[in-house]
């Protein structure tokens, strides 16, 4: 329980940063005026559970809201056109501005799950049965030899030292 408490603030802080950060953007640019590139979205060919795809894009937007959730993303994605309204309130936040749209959604198609049947006319099947290969040939025989290892035998030749030195004195040393 605790634990959803906290991703929900850092859920908020998150969408808080990200506000923050592009209003400072926008704050330094010449034009902060919200302009719409583009607004996408299939209205022709709707069925009643089929879903949609509404892809956006604003210059100059801080966040959007589409009903009553707000969010961050270029594009939403509604799956079932039952559990929303034909008619969708969009609003886009700018630099002290906003822009109010309304999407409609009027699905006219309908597939009647009963008497839905498809019918297979002049179907052939032949099935053959086809044997398999053997990968491995039963003619393969293994042999394991025992590892030998050949340690090639090493001498040392001793070779005498010799020192030379010279005789000194008590004088020659001071």
């Amino acid at each position: 329980m605790y634990s959803h408490h906290l991703t929900y603030l850092f859920k908020k802080l998150h969408f808080l940063k990200v506000v923050l950060a592009r209003f400072c953007i926008i704050l330094f640019r010449r034009r902060k005026k919200l302009e719409e590139l583009y607004i996408n979205y299939d209205t022709e060919h709707l069925f009643d559970n089929s879903y949609i795809i509404i892809k956006y894009r604003f210059k100059n937007a801080l966040y959007y809201r589409f009903g009553k959730e707000v969010t961050l993303e270029k594009q939403i994605k509604i799956f079932n056109l039952k559990g929303i309204d034909n008619e969708l309130d969009f609003v886009v936040y700018g630099l002290f501005h906003k822009r109010k749209y309304k999407l409609k959604f009027e699905p006219q198609l309908t597939l009647n799950n009963a008497a839905f049947k498809t019918n297979f006319s002049h179907l052939n099947l032949k099935l053959e049965t086809v044997n398999i290969p053997k990968l491995v040939s039963n003619n393969i025989k293994l042999k394991i030899v025992a590892p030998g290892f050949n340690i090639p035998k090493i001498k040392a030749k001793n070779k005498p030292i010799t020192i030379f030195h010279k005789t000194f004195n008590q004088t020659d040393f001071i």
